[in-house]
């Protein structure tokens, strides 16, 4: 079973597939949703927040990787305009 908290910005970032040196970044500008318990205190996380973060990120980005592909593919080896 695992564990019901994830804690330090290693362990979340890991957990995410993220670098823990932009922990601050990913929650104040992409709502990684991760907390501290006051100023000293280590980076926790829940794991259910988490898959939820990531299936939000993929459904928010996913279509703009399928149709910018989609776009680069049909210009064809000419690059040229559509």
């Amino acid at each position: 079973m695992e564990p019901f908290c994830l804690k330090g910005a290693q362990e979340i970032c890991e957990a995410v597939g993220e670098n823990p040196k932009c922990i601050h970044e990913l929650v104040r500008d992409h709502g990684l949703p991760a907390w501290k318990r006051g100023p000293g205190g280590s980076w926790r996380a829940l794991h259910e927040d988490l898959r939820k973060w990531i299936q939000d990120q993929r459904d928010r980005n996913i279509g703009f990787y399928v149709y910018a592909r989609g776009i680069k593919d049909s210009a064809g080896p000419s690059g040229g305009n559509l």
